[in-house]
């Protein structure tokens, strides 16, 4: 039982050390995009046009500036991502799916090739480190702050 325990401890401590990780890097970008507030751009000068231009700063090792998500009007005044991809943007996308799916579904793939692996939990606890690393990065991105700017600009023009 102690041995269990011990192994548990392990893995939450693992798993809080990477969340707290993700969560510093996310604290020094929000403390840049404050110096560098989003912008929105709009295709028309009316209160609703059909697209919405979204600049949301981003840092990475290739690039420091400000990013572009566009989004086109539905119904009811709703707005989706406006997506024009390249064939080469189209193919990154699929490939980083199939990277995701893959550490993912590691584990299974390991237990059904070899049964009698000593350490199964070891592999899930991996896995599942992996899953909410790339479920962090997600929440966190470009997408997601432009869709949160968007609706804020949204609850302002309804006011």
């Amino acid at each position: 039982m102690d041995e269990l325990i011990g192994y548990f401890l392990t893995w939450l401590v693992f798993f809080i050390g990477s969340q707290l990780m993700g969560f510093i890097i996310d604290l020094i970008a929000w403390a840049v995009r404050k110096k560098h507030p989003a912008k929105i751009e709009k295709s028309e000068d009316v209160s609703y046009p059909k697209f919405l231009t979204v600049h949301i700063w981003h840092d990475s090792h290739r690039s420091h500036g400000y990013k572009q998500i566009t989004f086109i009007r539905k119904g009811d005044n709703k707005y989706k991502k406006y997506i024009n991809l390249s064939v080469g943007g189209w193919i990154g996308n699929i490939l980083i799916n199939l990277l995701c799916l893959v550490i993912i579904c590691h584990p299974l793939a390991i237990l059904i090739f070899a049964p009698n692996f000593p350490h199964p939990g070891l592999l899930f606890g991996y896995s599942s480190i992996v899953f909410f690393m790339f479920l962090h990065a997600h929440l966190t991105g470009i997408d997601t702050l432009a869709r949160i700017e968007l609706n804020k600009y949204l609850k302002a023009q309804d006011q």
